[in-house]
């Protein structure tokens, strides 16, 4: 911004005022305050909101596996056994898959991929009895 500066002479009954200064804008050391507020402030709230968004993604992959889990619980009701093959809906940072152990056992799995594969929890499983696994704090909630 710009300074202006108005200079005003007043001769009032032989007394000669002048007027101060009158300046607009910032200078350069309150800006460099603002700029690492700013900074410091990033800092901070950028790792917390990447986390968020991870643990977002977590249980986004950890509803479709138990949605999943539940379709073949209705399934083995109804017919004795898993099916040979299952198609899992993908998640844009998850890859899901299906193997089948035997007749009456099967395991999802959700591996995470891009931004989401940085995350703690790693490659996330259910099994055919309700097995979760990572079990390490936080993972499954």
């Amino acid at each position: 911004m710009t300074s202006l500066s108005f200079s005003f002479v007043y001769i009032t009954q032989g007394i000669t005022l002048k007027a101060s200064r009158l300046k607009l804008g910032f200078t350069l050391i309150e800006m460099m305050i603002v700029v690492s507020i700013i900074g410091i402030l990033s800092a901070i709230a950028l790792p917390a909101y990447s986390d968020h968004v991870k643990k977002a993604r977590r249980a986004d992959a950890q509803q479709m596996l138990l949605q999943n889990a539940a379709l073949l619980e209705r399934q083995y009701s109804r017919q004795g056994q898993y099916p040979a093959a299952f198609n899992v809906t993908a998640l844009e940072f998850y890859r899901f898959s299906y193997s089948k152990g035997s007749n009456s056992a099967f395991t999802l799995t959700a591996a995470p991929t891009g931004d989401q594969s940085s995350d703690s929890c790693g490659t996330l499983t259910i099994n055919h009895q309700g097995v979760k696994t990572p079990n390490t704090s936080g993972c499954w909630k």
